[in-house]
């Protein structure tokens, strides 16, 4: 039998072993993608299909889709969803905005989508839209995040900024013994679908929110509702807060960023928002209690899984948007006890769930081979 830390050490040999990787052109229409499945180990691999600008063109978009489909199957793991991680990257070459070929490249990418056989099953994502999946659903049958869901289908934004905000109120439980809101101080980087109705519910419990987003719209948004603007992230990357909530693209935060941020708390929806694990222990060194991402964000992820499994009950769903808060909670209490950084201790339970799954799945494969 194998000793814990051999099994961690495993764990991490195979945390970044893709079991597919897609790179996709099509000429017609313009398409660059790149489609990665991280894990199959406890179920389809699901992920939203991400519109960015790559300035480091395909290999960069390739490395986005490697790192977020392995952060899914953490989130999918942690949450007790029977899913994998995947995740899709589109090139935005500034084409999209024709919606003639928009929709063109849509369906090419539907017609990817399908051709996997549903190992991969997309959603939306920055970028993209529910518009977006009604369009790819005429074309696929694996797409979660559509209007035209007879269960809990849509915008899966709102359900994850409700996560975020249980993750933010449970972190000041543990660091407190207080998880109200009322007088805190949040910033929060990225107005868009996630971070501004994360402002905008942070407002209504009584928080003092100050915002950054380079879109002038969502800014303006933001302010109607009652959000303080700042002038770039990087002011309220330097400013004073109680939290700071990166709800933006990922590695925001590096080791340098960490020695110099000035809050008591990070808690956002951006995946992979610390760079890596130097800015992790920075942060616990400076006494900032980080909540890993993938506890905090995982809100519309459990939404898309509901709409998958065809739950109409909306009931069912917020009960497993509390269970949620209450996973995050054990988490912390646990690395705050053990003296462990909290995404240690949630990456540990997350990669013991997937390995006892491949374990399963490999026992019928050796006994047929006996």
């Amino acid at each position: 039998m194998m000793t814990e830390d051999l099994c961690d050490a495993l764990d991490e040999s195979l945390s970044w072993r893709h079991e597919r990787v897609e790179l996709v052109h099509d000429a017609d229409s313009g398409l660059q993608a790149a489609i990665a499945i991280h894990s199959t180990a406890l179920g389809p691999a699901l992920g939203g299909l991400r519109l960015r600008r790559y300035d480091g063109g395909l290999p960069e978009a390739l490395d986005d889709a490697l790192r977020l489909s392995r952060a899914m199957t953490l989130k999918a793991s942690a949450a007790g969803l029977d899913l994998g991680g995947g995740k899709a990257v589109v090139l935005d070459d500034g084409a999209w905005t024709d919606p003639a070929r928009r929709a063109a490249r849509l369906r090419a990418f539907a017609r990817e989508v399908e051709r996997l056989g549903g190992a991969y099953i997309t959603a939306e994502d920055i970028g993209t839209s529910t518009a977006d999946m009604d369009l790819l659903a005429e074309h696929t049958h694996h797409v979660v995040g559509t209007t035209r869901s007879a269960t809990l289908g849509g915008d899966p934004s709102p359900s994850t900024a409700r996560t975020v905000l249980g993750a933010i109120a449970v972190a000041f439980d543990v660091l407190d013994g207080d998880d109200a809101l009322a007088g805190r101080s949040v910033g929060v980087i990225g107005l868009g679908k996630v971070g501004g109705r994360l402002a905008e519910l942070l407002v209504a419990a009584g928080a003092r929110v100050v915002g950054a987003d380079p879109d002038a719209a969502a800014c303006e948004r933001a302010r109607a509702r009652g959000v303080e603007l700042a002038a770039t992230a990087a002011e309220l990357l330097s400013r004073p807060l109680d939290v700071l909530a990166p709800c933006a693209v990922g590695g925001m935060i590096d080791a340098r960023t960490a020695a110099t941020v000035r809050c008591r708390v990070v808690c956002g929806s951006a995946n992979n928002a610390l760079a890596d694990e130097r800015a992790a222990a920075q942060l616990a060194r400076r006494d900032v209690l980080s909540v890993p991402d993938f506890l905090a964000n995982c809100g519309g992820l459990i939404q898309a899984d509901c709409e998958r499994r065809r739950v109409a009950d909306r009931a069912r769903l917020e009960q497993a948007l509390d269970d949620a808060r209450e996973r995050t909670r054990a988490v912390l209490l646990e690395a705050r006890g053990d003296g462990r950084l909290p995404s240690a201790v949630a990456e540990q339970h997350a990669w013991s769930r997937v390995r006892a799954a491949r374990r399963r799945r490999a026992e019928p494969q050796a006994a047929a081979a006996a």
